[in-house]
């Protein structure tokens, strides 16, 4: 694992390049599936890991949206705005029951394997573009 994995959140920003991962209204259970399948990876890039919930400002989620290389949503969260918003995305995954959006976006979360699984194919990809 790399000896890079930075968490940042509202108002805050890091001008170094990484993998940037943004996580939306995550219950505490759902950032530790998150957690747990970072730390199961033998090796990653330095990992940027944009942490935003609903009491924080929506102009700063907007902005690191556009420079995350991948989106977890909680599809419970109360905000149906940012949630039609992010399920609309194709590098969003979420957990959760999106209700009717799901016919939209079937990236649904259901166990840290899957979350293992999905983060080694994108470190993948990250590795093969920016590298």
């Amino acid at each position: 694992m790399s000896d890079k994995v930075i968490i940042v959140t509202p108002p805050d920003d890091v001008q170094i390049d990484g993998l940037r991962i943004l996580l939306i209204d995550l219950t505490h259970e759902q950032t530790n599936l998150i957690s747990q399948s970072l730390t199961r990876l033998e090796t990653i890039p330095t990992t940027i890991t944009y942490v935003w919930n609903t009491s924080n400002d929506v102009q700063w989620l907007l902005d690191k949206k556009h420079k995350s290389f991948l989106t977890f949503f909680n599809a419970d969260s109360d905000n149906d705005a940012i949630i039609g918003y992010m399920a609309a995305q194709a590098n969003s995954y979420y957990f959760g029951n999106l209700k009717s959006l799901s016919l939209a976006n079937q990236n649904a979360i259901y166990d840290t394997e899957q979350i293992f699984n999905l983060m080694e194919n994108v470190i993948q990809q990250y590795v093969r573009q920016f590298r």
